[in-house]
């Protein structure tokens, strides 16, 4: 039982020094293995993934022609708005309501591109990914590394043990049988075969 409890100590320390090196080994660079894990599993284009994952000012926004051309879209349709509201309101009058409401739309409209363009930033994504990170290549290996020197420790101590106890066990001289028994007690049975004899010999 212990041979086996040695073994699966030094297994299980096999499997832990084998972890510590891949997850270093994938924390010394992780960026490239991510985008080609991520690009491999979802299709996206390779400028999309390095926007969000590196995120620096050497990585563009490939969302960034678009959006220039919605925002300016959603500007032109604004100032048309307010021209058509300066020049048909006095003329025609049943056409405010109308164009308020536009307007209204139109308002709603730009504060959801503005969320959606604070949306397709890098930055929040960003900061999840660097987090994960943080928490995989620094608290995980951290543990693992103790969790290592624990089952190191462990497993010599436990080597240490069954190797030094045969030996030391032979350094203890033999025992001789030690009769702990008490002459005055009336229930022993050596005193009850004194009595017999003692009778026998009496009759």
């Amino acid at each position: 039982m212990s041979l086996l409890v040695l073994v699966l100590s030094w297994g299980s320390m096999g499997l832990e020094a084998a972890t510590a090196v891949g997850l270093s080994d994938f924390c010394s660079n992780p960026d490239p293995y991510v985008l080609n894990l991520t690009q491999e599993e979802t299709g996206l284009s390779s400028d999309i993934l390095s926007y969000y994952f590196l995120c620096n000012q050497a990585v563009s926004n490939p969302f960034q022609q678009r959006l220039t051309l919605s925002q300016r879209a959603l500007a032109n349709i604004h100032s048309q708005l307010l021209g058509l509201e300066r020049e048909a309101v006095p003329q025609f009058p049943s056409v405010q309501k109308p164009l308020l409401s536009l307007e209204e739309t139109l308002n709603v409209t730009e504060g959801n591109f503005h969320q959606l363009v604070a949306l397709l930033h890098c930055r929040g994504l960003h900061k999840d990914y660097g987090a994960a990170l943080r928490g995989l290549c620094e608290d995980a290996l951290e543990g693992l590394l103790f969790l290592l020197l624990f089952s190191l420790l462990s497993a010599g101590a436990l080597a240490t043990a069954l190797c030094s106890l045969p030996r030391a066990w032979a350094l203890f001289p033999p025992s001789d049988d030690y009769d702990d028994t008490d002459d005055d007690d009336p229930f022993n049975p050596q005193q009850e075969s004194k009595r017999f004899v003692q009778w026998q010999s009496s009759i």
